[in-house]
């Protein structure tokens, strides 16, 4: 599968760009109080099947790729 981006040598994913249009934002708050951090987060998927938080610019944050 070569669309999948490439891996560091300390198993982490290089890519930093989301895939378009799977940005979303987690309400955590009417989760209960154990998943209040989660309030405001923005999440996207990323080409390697992960779905992290990301940063305030936009990108990705750093994040090991699932394993198969």
């Amino acid at each position: 599968m070569s669309d999948k981006p490439a891996i560091t040598a300390d198993g982490y994913c290089t890519n930093t760009k989301p895939i378009p249009s799977t940005t979303r934002q987690i309400n955590g708050h009417a989760l209960g109080g154990k998943l209040v951090k989660m309030h405001g987060r923005r999440y996207a998927h990323c080409p390697c099947g992960r779905r992290p938080s990301l940063t305030d610019r936009g990108n990705l944050h750093r994040h090991k790729p699932p394993k198969e």
